[in-house]
C-alpha cells in the first residue's frame, strides 16, 4: 500500500471515529432535549417556553443528524469508488503484464487486440472515477464547513437555552442542567467539525 492510499484511508477512518462520536453525542442530547420538553409540560405555564427552547434543540440536532448521515453516504461512495480504483488498476497491471510476456515470446499481438482496447477503456474509466472521488471530496469539504456554520445557529439556541433555564424558577436545576450539557455537547461537535475540515 503506498503512501497517498494510507493517507486516504487514515482520513476515512478518522472521518468514521468523528461521525460515530457524534451520532452517541447527539443521540443523548436529544434524549435530554426530549427530557426537558416533558419536564417544561409538566412544570407549568412558567416553563412552556423552555419547551419550545428544547424543541430548537431538537431540531438543531436533527439538522446534524442529517448532516452525519450525508457524510456517512459520501464516504461509503468514496470508499466503493476507490475499491474499483484498485480493482482496475490490478486488472490493468495484469493485462500489461501479460502484453509484454506475449510480445517477449513473440506471439501474435493482434490476438490480444479486444484485451487491450478493453484495458484502455478501463483506463478512461479509472480517470472518470477519480475525478468523480475529487468532487465528492470537495462535497465533503461543503458539507464539513456548513455543519461549522451550523454549530453558529446551535450558539443561539444555546444562549436562548441558557436564558430560558434562568427565569425559571421550579426545576431550574434540571433545566440548567440540560443548557450545560448542550453548550459543552456544542462545543464538542465545534471542535469535531473543525478537525474533520483539517483531515479534509
Amino acid at each position: 500500500m503506498n503512501e497517498e492510499t494510507q493517507v486516504f484511508f487514515r482520513k476515512i477512518i478518522m472521518s468514521n471515529e468523528e461521525i460515530l462520536k457524534l451520532r452517541i453525542l447527539l443521540y443523548g442530547l436529544k434524549l435530554r432535549a426530549l427530557n426537558a420538553q416533558i419536564l417544561s409540560a409538566n412544570s407549568g405555564s412558567f416553563a412552556v417556553s423552555y419547551g419550545v427552547v428544547a424543541t430548537e434543540i431538537i431540531h438543531f440536532n436533527q439538522k446534524l443528524q442529517e448532516t452525519n448521515d450525508k457524510l456517512s453516504e459520501k464516504i461509503a461512495i468514496v470508499l466503493k469508488a476507490t475499491s474499483r480504483i484498485q480493482r482496475i488498476s490490478h486488472i490493468n497491471g495484469l493485462i500489461s503484464l501479460s502484453l509484454e510476456k506475449s510480445k517477449a515470446r513473440n506471439n501474435d499481438i493482434q490476438h490480444y487486440q479486444p484485451i487491450r482496447r478493453r484495458s484502455e477503456q478501463r483506463i478512461t474509466d479509472l480517470h472518470e472515477l477519480e475525478s468523480e472521488i475529487k468532487k465528492i471530496f470537495s462535497e465533503i469539504r461543503i458539507l464539513i464547513r456548513n455543519s461549522i456554520k451550523l454549530c453558529l445557529e446551535g450558539r443561539s439556541v444555546s444562549l436562548q437555552t441558557r436564558i430560558e433555564s434562568a427565569t425559571i424558577t421550579e426545576n431550574q436545576k434540571l433545566f440548567l442542567a440540560v443548557a450545560e450539557s448542550f453548550d459543552s455537547a456544542l462545543n464538542i461537535i465545534e471542535s469535531s467539525y473543525r478537525y474533520l475540515v483539517k483531515v479534509w
